[in-house]
This record gives C-alpha cells, structure tokens and sequence, in this order.
C-alpha cells in the first residue's frame, strides 16, 4: 500500500504540471479543508467520476476490556464511508485486466 503526505502530492503535480509549489500547497490545503468542512457539516461529498465520501454517526454501544472482562461504554462518533464510482471502478478493473 502506498501512503502520499501532501508534499509528496505537491512534488507529483510540480513535476506535472510546473506551477510553483507554494501554489499548489495552497491549492491542494484549501481543497482538503473544504472536504473536511462539508463532511464535518454531515453533507455527503461527491467527487464526480470518483466517488462519494458519506459521513454517519455510530451509536451508543457497550463493548467489553478484554483483560477485566467488564462492560465499557463507547461513545458515539463520526464515520465517513467512502464508495466508488463506477465509473472509476470499471476503469480500475480495465487497468487490472491490461497488466
């Protein structure tokens, strides 16, 4: 599995594209600022041809501490699930099927 940090998407698009990287770097922070806004506000967040970022909220459970075996209260928090397009997914399984 490959992990990108922002610099390393930054240096990817200034090798493509040549724009200078403090642009990017503010490019690319104001979009993943905006993403978090929008999913912080519990509005799904599409990205055409890509997919769609869905936020929920779990509930109230009881779990247990696997060495006092006594009940522990989880809270509730804030998921985001992630489903692919198909349109990105049928152009994965066709790079899939090239190599």
């Amino acid at each position: 599995m490959k992990t990108l940090n922002k610099k390393e998407i930054i240096e990817i698009l200034h090798s493509r594209l040549k724009f200078s990287k403090n642009f990017l770097f503010q490019v690319i922070d104001s979009l993943l600022e905006e993403m978090k806004r929008n999913l912080e506000l519990g509005e799904e967040l599409k990205i055409v041809r890509f997919g769609v970022f869905v936020p929920r909220q779990t509930k109230r459970k009881t779990g247990r501490n696997f060495k006092t075996k006594e009940p522990v209260e989880i809270k509730p928090f804030k998921k985001v699930n992630f489903y692919l397009s198909p349109y990105f997914k049928n152009e994965l399984h066709a790079l899939k099927q090239d190599k």
